[in-house]
């Protein structure tokens, strides 16, 4: 076999050494500059030479001199060690692109209910990262321009906002086993008039509450009126009153049972918005990703 088919890939650790020597201009040069020891380099030479079965330095009494070979090598040894810095400066700036501040608005339930679990996976993930969770009874990314993202029921107005509809979430009624055990369940609409039903319906869900449940749930008067949703929960599952939640807290609460399961529920879609530079910055591309994979399979897995 020929010779030059057995010349074998550079080691990158020789290369380093030789173009080490080349700079310094000398072999003791480049031990005072890098302090790697004299017999490593000398080594490092002689190994390369062998790999590349090539002769790549003339030793003399002047020092090294490179050949013309030796020159060529130089040349792509700059070149490949130039694209490392580069590449390696490239990694840093995209990092501290990952650095700092992101702001997300969701409604209350979703921020206190599906959001944490979520939140912690992003954190674990991705150091240096500063979250800020601002729940909110109704969310409208088309007049919260200072929010980089937001989870809302409903597709955005403005055009220019980056918008994918992740799935449905479903709702449903819930009682505590306490209440149910000193008042009992009730079975249908009618009986829920005598009920308490804790907390205060939304403006947007309003319409489809009068939908699917009449009229007659807007107005009951045996309520207990509250905005706070995760107070709302709480007072559903201290055995207040009767409550409504997305079916993914209730089903996963063992002291909650659902009920009036043979009347219709409602969904409403899950909307992940962002602002328009969410290709152009890095952070704010990873935190949308990550919420959009981790709340589809959420709500895949309640459907």
């Amino acid at each position: 076999m020929n010779k030059i088919n057995k010349i074998q890939s550079p080691n990158l650790e020789y290369l380093r050494s030789f173009h080490q020597v080349c700079i310094s201009g000398s072999i003791l040069a480049a031990v005072k500059d890098t302090g790697v020891p004299r017999a490593t380099l000398s080594r490092h030479i002689t190994a390369l030479e062998t790999d590349l079965s090539s002769i790549l330095f003339i030793r003399g009494s002047s020092g090294f001199i490179k050949t013309e070979l030796g020159e060529t090598v130089f040349e792509y040894a700059e070149s490949i060690f130039e694209k490392a810095t580069g590449l390696s400066e490239a990694v840093l700036a995209h990092n501290l692109e990952l650095l700092g501040p992101i702001k997300i608005v969701a409604s209350s339930g979703i921020a206190s209910a599906i959001l944490p679990s979520i939140v912690a996976n992003i954190n674990f993930a991705s150091d240096g990262l500063q979250l800020e969770i601002i729940p909110m009874n109704s969310v409208n990314m088309d007049s919260k321009e200072n929010a980089d993202i937001a989870i809302q029921t409903y597709r955005p107005i403005r055009k220019d906002l980056i918008a994918r509809k992740l799935g449905e979430i479903e709702y449903g009624i819930y009682a505590s086993t306490k209440y149910i055990n000193k008042k009992g369940a009730p079975q249908s609409l009618e009986e829920l008039k005598e009920h308490f039903i804790v907390g205060t319906i939304p403006e947007t869900l309003k319409q489809k509450c009068k939908v699917t449940y009449g009229q007659e749930l807007l107005e009951h008067e045996n309520s207990i009126k509250c905005q706070d949703y995760p107070l709302i929960w709480q007072l559903v599952v201290a055995g207040c009153g009767i409550g409504m939640t997305h079916r993914i807290q209730g089903d996963a609460d063992p002291t909650v049972k659902r009920i009036l399961t043979e009347l219709n529920t409602f969904k409403l879609p899950v909307w992940l918005v962002a602002q328009p530079d969410l290709k152009k910055r890095a952070r704010l591309k990873l935190v949308y990703n990550s919420l959009a994979d981790q709340l589809r399979a959420k709500l895949k897995d309640s459907a």
